[in-house]
Parts: C-alpha cells; structure tokens; sequence
C-alpha cells in the first residue's frame, strides 16, 4: 500500500515490511455531513466523557473519551476507552480528580455499559459511500458531520490494532472492499453476432426466393 498523506500516524511503521504499489490511499482528512441514529438512540453518559464512533475497515469501534481534571477543573489527561472494563478501570485509577466524583446512578452505569454493547457493529455503507477505510463521529444530538481519514494515533487505537495489523487490514480493505469497479462497455448488438461468426446483415434475415 502506498501512502498519500501530510501527517504521519503509528502504523506507518509497517511500510518498511514491504508494499503493493497496485494499492493507494489517499489519506486525507476531511469532514463530511452523515446520518445515523436519531437524537433518542443517544446513551446517558458518565460525566466528562463523550461518547466517539471510530470506524475502521468496516467495523465500528464505540469509544469514550474521558478526561482527567486538577483541582481547578482544568482537563490534564485523557483517556479513549474501547471497552466499558477499560473504562472502569481508569475511572477506578482517576478516583482521586474531580472527574470521579461526579454524579451517577444504575441508569448511568447501565447507559455507558449498553453503549459499548449497542453500538459496536460491522457495516460497510458509510465507507462505501465516502470511499475511505477509516472514519471518526461524535455521537452527539448536534452533530451531524463525520471526520474521514482521522489520525488513528490521538485516539490511541494502537491499543485495538497493532501497527502490522492495521496497516495490513486497511491494504486489504482498500484493495477488496473499496476497489473502483471498471465498468464494462456495452457491446451493442450488431458487434455481439459479428463476435460469433454471423454477418449481422443477414444471418437471421430469410432469403428472398428467386
């Protein structure tokens, strides 16, 4: 796979174990207007995370973004959780920061914990229609508008795919799922029977008797 691109991100790395010049990506970071589900499909959240759908190669990752506040409530740390243990266990770690102690109840941990579960899926249509493997959305009420070709490095998705893994994945997907499809050009008829042996004037044409 050869890269096209104007920033680097952490699976780069596995150019170096070859590449198949037929395979191009063309990653570039743009933002483009989607549709998902409807505002009432939204998970009741933790607070200070935001709920984030990164898809990748035609799966779609449900993720959280949580962050870690000092005494002033200044954010001094993230965190992208890929899975609701993930995310317990660094809530359990930042006990000590504000942003542990704000208010839940069995409906908040149900929400978050159902989110992982509700929203983790394989559809390939947003990637079909934008012509990317990779894509990023937040999942608020507001938004509407989806980020293509994101930085895979900021959401700490090394954790899910390794460098190898991810480059891998994305050649294939790029040189399987989203290869353009040449289309064939219609042979019109008269060109069809000549293919085959026949004279197109007068092949299935009865004789005239003499």
């Amino acid at each position: 796979m050869k890269l096209h691109t104007d920033f680097h991100d952490y699976y780069d790395t596995a150019i170096g174990y070859g590449t198949d010049s037929n395979v191009h990506y063309n990653r570039y970071t743009k933002e483009v207007e989607i549709k998902l589900k409807s505002k009432l499909d939204f998970p009741h959240l933790f607070w200070d995370t935001r709920p984030l759908l990164l898809g990748f190669c035609g799966e779609i990752y449900p993720m959280l973004e949580y962050v870690k506040r000092d005494s002033t409530y200044q954010v001094v740390d993230r965190f992208y959780a890929y899975t609701y243990k993930e995310f317990l266990n660094k809530r359990k770690e930042w006990q000590w920061t504000r942003s542990a102690f704000g208010y839940s109840d069995k409906r908040t941990e149900i929400g978050t914990k159902q989110f992982f579960i509700d929203w983790r899926q394989q559809d390939d249509a947003l990637f079909l229609e934008n012509k990317v493997p990779i894509w990023i959305y937040q999942l608020q009420s507001h938004n509407q508008k989806a980020v293509l070709n994101p930085k895979l490095k900021t959401y700490e998705f090394y954790r899910v795919k390794d460098a190898n893994t991810a480059f891998q994945e994305i050649s294939m997907y790029l040189s399987n799922i989203l290869v353009e499809q040449k289309q064939v050009a219609a042979v019109e008829d008269k060109y069809r029977i000549e293919q085959h042996g026949f004279d197109s004037k007068t092949s299935f044409r009865k004789e005239k008797q003499k």
